[in-house]
């Protein structure tokens, strides 16, 4: 089955060879009378399919299988990489992982395995070879799911070993490279030998002072990038495999919305699409569970799979808060919203014992013997049956912002590596923060990489654009220069992409396009405010850090107001015309006022008017095909409200009536509007 063909896809994880095989059945018809029509299988089965390195046994997997399809069950198989047999590990010790503090890992937990074991990849690959040979072309086999939530460092010696070799393709073998690369001759660091080089660990080059702070930036940014590219090249190897056998059917992994140890912009380069697992928590707001969706979209500028969430509780969570009524159903929407094309769950199933026991499920404890219907089964098989009414155009309809928030990983791993400026640095609390400024304004948002595609935006920001190499200040400037109005912050073009300083000022690289350059920073203690003056006369706070602007060109549009620091009356935030666009720089963490005015300002330079106000608490979110636009109504709160309509004429796909001027969304209710693109 093509990428295109793919269904609407309503169900998720099933764990079979957790439970008798007499209850299999039951458990569909159960599952089918809620509108389920898919099940991943097989995630974590090795030590079933595997007893030992030479028997292979499919019986149990073969069962399911041929017992879902007869269920008109599409099938999401996984290869079940994910987790080690304990015979495995018994027998090849080095395919478990070695962490920071030089522990070597033995048998247990799951994502566990050592990138770059030999062992591991040749025992996988083995593994997925069977697997590909025996269910390609498979008619219920719609998608192949690889390994699960790849994510993790090891520091092993075969790590070690890789590592070297990795850094001299990168460096083309040239040793003298990589010294002036990472500026090696701090405290006594210069290489003489490739041998030399060694993972920074606590043992080696990585400070535990409460949070990991490297001794060479340059070195530890390109661990990152090298095991990264590791698990990649795991992911990319099983991918190859079943490829031989079976030319059509999508190849994925399931993400973790913005999982620090991969740069899934380089990731979903290898994905026939992307999918993730949504796990917002009883305290998440809205808009950074929005951002993440549009994260995992803006990855390949594409729609996605979201391929977990949880019907009400997640076990792992602090608080095992439950959803109230139609808050599922909302979430799942807004994933819909955000270009979602599946609707998938943790667990279809929930388990009798392990860690898991408490992760909520479609058939929960309660349900497992047939003598109740819970409200979330109740909740999931009116969703299952609302989904399958909605039109096949709406499944494969994209996205379109013209506001763009960039968010690079290096820029996270490096700024949050350095020793300063603050203990309270947090890259992802920054670029939500400045997304939550757009999204507080109505306007839909593209999250992008700065290798992604800007042409479609008429701004851009770039929050804590910690590194700036030298490829993405010459696009920043043309970006700008031709028309587009750009944003950075504090902390933005400190460094190029070794961790090395660029002189002269900061923000580095971005002083010609800002037209200012940065003497000094005050990093501000907890609950501290700064006063902010802008330039209409409303005074605002600022907070977190305080960068002093010196500008050469560029206008002031804020400066400090506070009579006891030395630098009142030094700009703040500051607007720079430049070719035919504008860049603005924020030199301190704004409150909500002061990045309202902000968003205003970047509205007018960019020509674009702001969207229709609505009560807080209300998102609306647009998907657009050849021939409709689907306008998507959220109410994320647990109180009714009452919202200016924004596509008159259009249908409710969910009620199939034609609201007025006025829609009345219940708590947690969802309108979705379908009109006809002019």
């Amino acid at each position: 089955m093509s990428l295109k063909e793919l269904p609407f896809l309503f169900g998720g994880d099933y764990n079979p060879e957790q439970w008798p095989e007499d209850t299999w059945e039951a458990d569909m018809k159960k599952l089918q009378a809620a509108h389920v029509n898919s099940l991943t299988l097989n995630v974590f089965s090795w030590s079933v399919i595997q007893a030992d390195e030479e028997t292979y046994d499919f019986s149990l997997l073969d069962k399911v299988i041929k017992l879902a399809a007869r269920y008109d069950m599409q099938i999401v198989l996984a290869t079940s990489t994910g987790a080690l047999p304990a015979w495995m590990v018994n027998k090849y010790p080095d395919v478990t992982r070695t962490d920071i503090n030089g522990r070597h890992a033995g048998f247990g937990m799951r994502h566990n395995a050592c990138p770059n074991s030999p062992h591991f990849r040749q025992l996988a690959s083995k593994l997925v070879a069977q697997l590909a040979a025996r269910y390609a072309g498979n008619p219920a086999v719609v998608c192949w799911h690889v390994s699960n939530e790849y994510g993790g460092l090891c520091y092993c010696d075969n790590c070690a070993s890789a590592f070297r070799d990795w850094l001299k393709a990168h460096y083309n073998n040239d040793l003298a490279a990589v010294n002036a690369a990472w500026k090696s001759n701090y405290w006594s660091h210069t290489f003489h030998a490739w041998d030399e080089i060694v993972p920074p660990t606590h043992l080696t080059d990585m400070i535990d002072a409460g949070t990991d702070k490297p001794v060479l930036g340059g070195a530890a940014l390109d661990y990152r990038r090298f095991q990264s590219d590791s698990l990649l090249a795991n992911f990319k190897v099983e991918k190859a495999i079943i490829r031989k056998v079976d030319q059509t059917t999508p190849i994925t992994t399931n993400l973790m919305a913005a999982q620090k140890d991969l740069d899934y912009f380089q990731w979903a380069k290898e994905m026939d699409l992307t999918a993730w697992d949504n796990y917002p928590s009883f305290d998440t707001p809205s808009s950074e569970t929005a951002m993440d969706h549009d994260l995992i979209y803006g990855l390949k500028q594409a729609p996605f799979m979201l391929m977990e969430q949880t019907p009400s509780q997640a076990n792992w969570q602090p608080y095992l808060a439950l959803k109230a009524p139609g808050e599922l159903r909302m979430q799942s929407y807004q994933a819909v919203a955000h270009g979602a094309r599946t609707v998938q769950f943790f667990q279809m199933k929930q388990s009798r014992n392990g860690v898991e026991k408490f992760h909520s499920a479609v058939i929960s404890h309660t349900d497992a013997t047939g003598e109740h219907e819970t409200r979330v089964y109740k909740e999931v098989q009116a969703l299952g049956k609302e989904l399958a009414g909605l039109p096949a155009d709406l499944r494969t309809s994209r996205r379109a912002a013209r506001v763009g928030v960039l968010f690079d990983y290096p820029s996270w791993w490096g700024v949050e590596y350095s020793t300063g400026p603050s203990k309270q640095m947090a890259y992802m609390q920054q670029v939500h923060t400045y997304y939550q400024m757009a999204y507080d304004a109505g306007l839909e948002v593209a999250m992008v990489g700065k290798d992604s595609d800007w042409s479609g935006l008429d701004i851009l920001i770039a929050p804590v654009m910690y590194i700036a190499d030298q490829a993405t200040t010459d696009k920043i400037h043309a970006f700008t220069r031709n028309g587009g109005t750009f944003l950075t912050t504090y902390m933005s073009g400190i460094v190029d992409e070794h961790d090395n300083v660029w002189l002269g000022g900061y923000p580095g690289t971005l002083r010609d396009v800002l037209g200012l350059w940065n003497e000094e920073w005050d990093a501000r203690p907890p609950k501290t405010t700064v006063a902010v003056k802008l330039a209409t006369g409303q005074t605002v706070a600022g907070t977190f850090l305080c960068e002093i602007i010196h500008p050469t060109a560029a206008k002031v549009l804020a400066t400090y107001a506070d009579d006891q620091l030395f630098y009142t009356g030094a700009p703040a935030v500051t607007e720079n015309a430049f070719g035919k666009g504008h860049a603005f720089y924020v030199g301190t963490q704004l409150d909500k006022a002061g990045l309202s005015a902000v968003m205003a300002a970047l509205l007018a330079a960019a020509g674009l008017k702001p969207a229709t106000p609505q009560p807080e608490g209300v998102e609306i979110t647009r998907r657009y095909s050849e021939t409709h636009q689907y306008t998507f109504l959220l109410n994320t709160t647990n109180r009714p409200l009452t919202v200016a309509n924004p596509a008159l004429g259009g249908e409710d796909l969910l009620t199939h009536t034609t609201p007025e001027k006025e829609v009345a969304l219940p708590a947690f209710g969802v309108a979705i509007l379908q009109s006809t693109r002019a």
